[in-house]
């Protein structure tokens, strides 16, 4: 049940934003503050109107990302895995789940790294013969709050990384139960363990 639900979740987190940006200028402010969202699959909101703007000081928004190739395929697939690994037996059911999502966790994490690389590209990689050219090169906060030229710039983890988190969690703890349980087992027809049958009835007080 528990490998289920942790599948479950990552199927979600495909719908979801893993990674959210928020930008606010005294002309963006409140309800008007541009946002970015980044999809397994996709960037969504306020591209077009953030892309106009950076112009200005010289810097390119990518219109895809190179994880987007990949990182839809290997959130089914550690869904699909950890749903097999949770119908196996015994011992091996807690190494299947142990390896997918310990595998799954290193290829998140080296999506992260590539994408920190990608965002200081993003103000480091510029053209400098611009309007604006006096800014000088700068890193946007891959988590945190930052300030950039007169913008305050916000990211954080989207509902789809807590997810995702979540279903990491899920499957470590289900591989955790089911080695329990096998050494419960093993301890219970272990032919070291007392056979009650065997001892003798406790005397009766008259």
């Amino acid at each position: 049940m528990l490998a289920g639900f942790a599948s479950a979740l990552l199927l979600v987190s495909l719908k979801l934003p893993l990674w959210e940006m928020r930008l606010e200028a005294p002309q963006y402010r409140e309800q008007e503050a541009l946002h970015i969202a980044v999809h397994p699959n996709a960037l969504r909101g306020d591209i077009k109107e953030l892309s106009t703007l950076d112009q200005y000081i010289g810097v390119h928004i990518p219109p895809t990302l190179p994880q987007f190739r990949w990182l839809p395929a290997l959130l089914r697939t550690g869904a699909g895995l950890g749903l097999l690994a949770g119908v196996l037996g015994g011992r091996l059911r807690s190494r299947a789940l142990t390896v997918v999502s310990c595998a799954l966790a290193v290829a998140l994490a080296l999506a992260a790294l590539q994408a920190m690389g990608q965002i200081r590209d993003i103000g480091h990689k510029r053209d400098h013969k611009t309007v604006l050219a006096g800014v000088k090169d700068f890193t946007p906060p891959f988590l945190g709050t930052n300030k950039i030229a007169q913008f305050t710039v916000t990211s954080r983890f989207g509902l789809g990384a807590w997810l995702i988190g979540g279903a990491l969690g899920l499957q470590l703890i289900a591989a955790w139960v089911s080695r329990s349980r096998v050494t419960r087992s093993t301890l219970d027809t272990s032919p070291l363990a007392p056979d009650t049958r065997l001892l003798p009835e406790p005397a009766h007080s008259s």
